[in-house]
């Protein structure tokens, strides 16, 4: 079998006649150009491209994180209650702390006034907080009187000793006087 006439031969066929302009230098050059400035027109084109399917690459997840970052400010916020009211529990259990320890001093001050209180003296009136304690008291006799300064001048847990008003009475005791004095802690 024989193969036709055309088959494995390159020919080309150019109906515009050739120029002169098309072999000179200029020509050349123009030409190159030509081409150099076709292909790069395309790979800007492709780079332009690329950069918008980029940007909206970045700008969906973009949204993505403000969904997430307002999805997390939900959530913190449902706890804005939880945390308030710890808070003001935190508060109270150290509110019920400080009245606990004052009540546990108030009753050690008057567990140790009731030990050393002879029992020639009696006491009208009473005053406590927890680093004072006033005391209106009656005493039987001056020696009743001076047992009972005593004692509470040698007990660690008193301090600073006033002696306010000193008379005498007339309801049952030789003497009344007011006593104020300061609790140690």
């Amino acid at each position: 079998m024989k193969l036709p006439a055309f088959f494995g031969h390159k020919r080309s066929i150019n109906l515009l006649p050739h120029d002169k302009f098309e072999s000179s230098t200029l020509g050349i050059i123009l030409s190159w150009s030509l081409r150099f400035g076709k292909w790069s027109v395309i790979l800007t084109q492709l780079i332009v491209m690329g950069a918008f399917i980029y940007r909206f690459t970045l700008d969906r997840g973009l949204t993505d994180l403000r969904k997430s970052i307002a999805k997390d400010v939900a959530i913190i916020k449902s706890y804005d209650q939880v945390e308030r009211d710890f808070i003001l529990t935190q508060k109270q259990v150290t509110q019920a702390k400080l009245s606990t320890d004052s009540q546990t001093q108030i009753l050690k001050t008057m567990a140790e006034i009731e030990r050393i209180t002879p029992s020639s003296v009696w006491f009208e009136r009473v005053t406590i907080s927890p680093s004072t304690l006033t005391l209106s008291v009656y005493a039987a006799s001056l020696s009743a009187f001076g047992q009972f300064l005593t004692t509470v001048q040698s007990d660690p847990l008193f301090s600073g000793i006033r002696i306010a008003k000193l008379e005498s009475s007339n309801n049952g005791s030789q003497m009344q006087f007011d006593i104020s004095m300061e609790i140690k802690p």
